[in-house]
């Protein structure tokens, strides 16, 4: 894999020869890294890294801690970039290039753990009535507020105020969502607690199930699910250690296991096939045959993926050197500490 001249100018290394050809807008992959606490961006293309700091770290916003665990970042309906947060309880605005911080978005510039806490993935709604309207996956605390446990809250595209919530844990019996996301004019939310995908509405209405262990054993903890180019939904099945794909239907076509990975947080497929992945030990491409192509990151803390067109240099002929083979290690922890820690209890644990 090669490295190209942004990568080499994040590393303070110069180019001898040529010069970068003027940016325009390319697609890329931005990951949160939750142990920098910074957004890394990688190409969309073949998974290269390109920048380890596109969204560097705010620091500290009203005596909270903006970036505490970033988790996904989405794309608003303005072009700005919304992360959300598991920790800090909230959702932060940062400029479409990632390069200025706009202040806390969720909740009217909020934070209230009686309302969001221990979130996780979201999604920005792009079609119905409620077209713009920001979905965030909440688990909530154990509080008075009921309703706002294991819940996708919705907030106003505008000003990031609380709205109706988009599903309710009592309509479909979500325990433990972790992603959401469009699939063919419908919702889906992924749900850790009883290990299945849930249908909504456009609206929020609870419609079915999508699939679920009942059929098949291996959806064991899914995280972020992603579209395909096929128009399958690719689905990371953190406890198994699968990578799944499921038809319209819900009929599982694919299951890729490399064999030396496991634990599947984050999912997108690349624009040469293959997929790339995060786990809890770094940023992998790998192929539907079940092999490891290359480590383009290595680290503990690599999330969700989320594909934006921003303008980066383009670099020109004979400006690329090799790269330095990247080693992952194996996550070592206790398995009871690792899920522990993925459901965020172990942070309830340490603030109680």
């Amino acid at each position: 894999m090669k490295i190209n001249a942004l990568m080499c100018a994040a590393a303070g290394v110069v180019l001898g020869v040529g010069s970068a050809e003027a940016a325009g807008v390319g697609d890329v992959l931005l990951i949160p890294d939750s142990s920098s606490d910074r957004v890394w961006m990688f190409d969309a293309f073949d998974g290269s890294m390109i920048s380890d700091s596109f969204i560097a770290d705010p620091g500290v916003d009203g005596g909270v801690d903006v970036f505490n665990r970033p988790i996904e970042v989405l794309i608003a309906a303005d072009g700005s970039l919304l992360v959300t947060d598991q920790f800090s309880d909230l959702v932060a605005r940062f400029s479409g290039d990632g390069s200025a911080y706009l202040g806390i978005f969720s909740l009217g510039g909020t934070v209230d753990t009686n309302v969001m806490n221990n979130i996780r993935g979201g999604h920005v709604l792009s079609q119905g009535p409620g077209a713009g309207d920001v979905l965030v996956v909440n688990s909530g605390a154990f509080n008075d507020l009921v309703v706002s446990q294991k819940n996708i809250k919705r907030l106003d595209p505008v000003d990031g105020s609380e709205k109706v919530d988009f599903a309710f844990n009592r309509y479909g019996g979500i325990r433990g969502p972790f992603d959401v996301i469009e699939y063919n004019g419908e919702v889906l939310v992924a749900d850790e607690g009883q290990d299945k995908i849930v249908r909504y509405t456009l609206e929020g209405k609870f419609a079915e199930r999508f699939t679920s262990a009942l059929a098949v054993p291996q959806l064991d903890f899914p995280q972020q699910m992603a579209i395909a180019g096929n128009g399958n939904l690719l689905v990371c099945s953190f406890s198994s250690g699968f990578i799944l794909e499921f038809d319209s239907s819900g009929s599982l076509v694919g299951q890729y296991d490399p064999g030396t990975l496991e634990l599947y947080r984050g999912i997108a497929e690349l624009g040469n096939g293959n997929l790339l992945v995060t786990t809890t030990s770094g940023v992998f491409e790998v192929s539907r045959m079940g092999l490891v192509v290359d480590t383009e990151a290595v680290g503990t803390g690599f999330r969700y993926i989320t594909a934006h067109s921003v303008a980066v240099p383009r670099v020109g002929q004979g400006l690329e050197t090799e790269k330095k083979k990247l080693i992952a290690r194996p996550d070592l922890r206790d398995r009871d500490e690792i899920l522990r820690d993925e459901l965020g209890l172990l942070e309830l644990e340490v603030g109680s």
